[in-house]
């Protein structure tokens, strides 16, 4: 199957592949992780997730990762490419959860509670890893591969959206007059923008979550119930 036929989740599940692979490479050779190099693989991811969230992407070099993690440069570019691969490995993390939210996606049949408890784990995850989330709102505007893989994401999980919303159609759950598919869009755009406004970009000392995932239930549970 050709890349451009494959499904979202194909798309991502080969870029979660390819981003974890792992190897180390002497020359032009790609050799598999020892015991001690797979332990100087998973430190500069550590480094790279710190320095990242303390400085942003557009701000960190590869020699910050490198000293943050204690070693050389050259010891930096045996494992990754450049601060985008790095990236992209850190990210696979997070493409894997979204991946496991899609698939247990909310049922409509399962009413408000249950809708509740599906934005419930998505937004208490973003608050969480804010800063991070931060980094990754960044770079998808400034690189183009980790910017598709966000897309394929989004397609992923709006396509599981909008397959509960026909199923509820058919179960007599959701509104019969509702454009499943723009709903899908429209829906899973609010609780993104909103984790965005409310724990990065216009963040709140004391913005309390729960008052955050009721808010986005109410307004959701409205716009499709029959």
């Amino acid at each position: 199957m050709s890349p451009a036929k494959r499904s979202p989740r194909d798309k991502v599940l080969a870029a979660i592949e390819s981003a974890t692979a792992g190897g180390r490479r002497e020359g032009d050779t790609e050799v598999p992780l020892g015991r001690k190099a797979a332990r100087t693989r998973a430190a500069l991811l550590e480094a790279a997730g710190r320095v990242f969230m303390d400085k942003g992407y557009s701000s960190t070099s590869v020699g910050d990762i490198a000293v943050e993690a204690g070693v050389s440069l050259g010891a930096f570019y045996q494992y990754f490419r450049d601060r985008t691969d790095v990236l992209g490995a850190l990210v696979a993390e997070g493409a894997q959860r979204m991946m496991d939210d899609a698939s247990q996606a909310w049922e409509p049949g399962e009413g408000r509670d249950g809708l509740r408890r599906v934005l419930a784990a998505f937004i208490t995850h973003y608050r969480n890893t804010a800063r991070f989330q931060k980094v990754w709102e960044e770079v998808t505007h400034v690189d183009g591969e980790l910017a598709s893989l966000r897309r394929e994401l989004i397609h992923l999980y709006t396509g599981a959206i909008e397959s509960a919303l026909k199923q509820g159609q058919a179960d007599g759950v959701v509104r019969d007059d509702l454009d499943v598919a723009g709903a899908a869009v429209a829906l899973t755009s609010m609780v993104d923008r909103t984790c965005y406004l409310r724990f990065i970009f216009d963040r709140q000392p004391g913005t309390n979550v729960e008052t955050v995932i009721d808010s986005l239930t109410d307004i959701w549970w409205t716009a499709v119930r029959r």
